[in-house]
């Protein structure tokens, strides 16, 4: 089995592939490597690996391949708003064509890299079948991504969307523009677990090498429960509200203290998620918690002797790492790798 994996070298692309090969399934890579790696050091992987942006594949590209994982997108929200017509361009426009691309040449299945935030604002303990409510440029692509290709099933091709919680962990393209990551390096680096908003909003969180088995869970179930279906990913018990998160967090790292922004205002994003259907359908299980993921990062943070310029760094965050790019003139306006 040959798997086409965009967005392979990013955040969650590179734990991806590693348990993809670690289940024996041959994997080919497509990634414009924009943002570095090498947090965790790892070795090179053996596969086949293409540079190249996701708006310009071909046919060629997906020879052989049996399924399509489709992570590669502008990945937040708040790169999301840089410009949002350029979001709609990437993660809408270019994904359907890529899904387009797959049903021609035969790809059996499609597995998109959807999001939790998609629910938007919501007071209700939203399930795949409530009403979406996406509140930025990158959750209303998302949304009307998952309508389009959930459109192009037939007898042979069968898509599936993956609506993800907020990811967090350690990756080899690690960020710390992430609640929980983020939280975790500031107390570490600074002994402020700061909040820069009251903490009372909800996030559905996944540790990422979860978010990367819902993939393999997918591809190795039958047909007929994937078809055509949206799935949240995530566990019930690993919905917190933010200030949770910070409580945790000032738990285990030491001399830390939870400290509030002078502007906290409400963060309108908040939605409790269930994520009954994967366990019950496909018998998906979440391996880590909140808390043994928060103490994985404190121990990796301690062994490396992260410091606080550490943690300023631009490669840890999406917005700043992009507009460097453009600032450097690596890449244009668009997006586009200059020649």
């Amino acid at each position: 089995m040959r798997v086409f994996v965009t967005g392979n070298l990013g955040y969650v692309g590179s734990v991806l592939v590693e348990q993809l090969l670690q289940n024996d399934i041959e994997v080919v890579g497509c990634d414009i490597e924009f943002y570095p790696r090498g947090f965790l050091q790892k070795t090179q992987l053996k596969i086949i690996q293409i540079r190249k942006d996701i708006r310009n594949l071909d046919e060629g590209d997906l020879k052989e391949c049996t399924a399509v994982f489709h992570l590669a997108a502008l990945s937040n929200d708040p790169l999301g708003e840089i410009n949002s017509s350029l979001t709609n361009d990437i993660n809408f426009f270019a994904t359907l064509r890529l899904a387009k691309l797959a049903k021609k040449i035969g790809v059996e299945r499609f597995v998109f890299s959807s999001s939790c935030s998609t629910y938007g604002a919501n007071t209700e303990f939203v399930n795949e079948s409530s009403s979406l409510a996406p509140l930025t440029a990158y959750a209303k692509s998302k949304v009307d991504s998952e309508k389009e290709i959930l459109k192009l099933k037939d007898d042979n091709f069968t898509p599936t969307n993956l609506r993800s919680g907020t990811a967090y962990g350690l990756s080899d393209s690690q960020r710390f523009d992430l609640v929980v990551n983020n939280l975790t390096c500031s107390a570490f680096t600074t002994n402020k677990v700061k909040l820069l908003s009251d903490g009372t909003a909800w996030r559905p969180l996944v540790h990422v090498e979860d978010m990367a088995n819902a993939f393999i869970t997918v591809l190795k179930s039958p047909k007929n429960e994937i078809y055509g279906e949206t799935f949240n990913v995530g566990s019930n018990d690993e919905n917190y509200q933010v200030r949770e998160i910070a409580e945790f967090v000032e738990s285990i790292v030491p001399d830390s203290k939870i400290e509030y922004g002078k502007n906290a205002n409400k963060d309108s994003r908040s939605y409790k998620v269930d994520f009954s259907k994967i366990k019950n359908k496909l018998g998906y299980e979440n391996k880590w918690t909140l808390l043994e993921g928060i103490k994985e990062i404190y121990k990796e943070l301690k062994k490396k002797s992260f410091t606080e310029e550490d943690f300023k760094d631009k490669k840890f965050y999406r917005v700043e790492y992009i507009k460097w790019l453009i600032d450097q003139q690596k890449i244009d306006d668009q997006l586009f790798l200059k020649k």
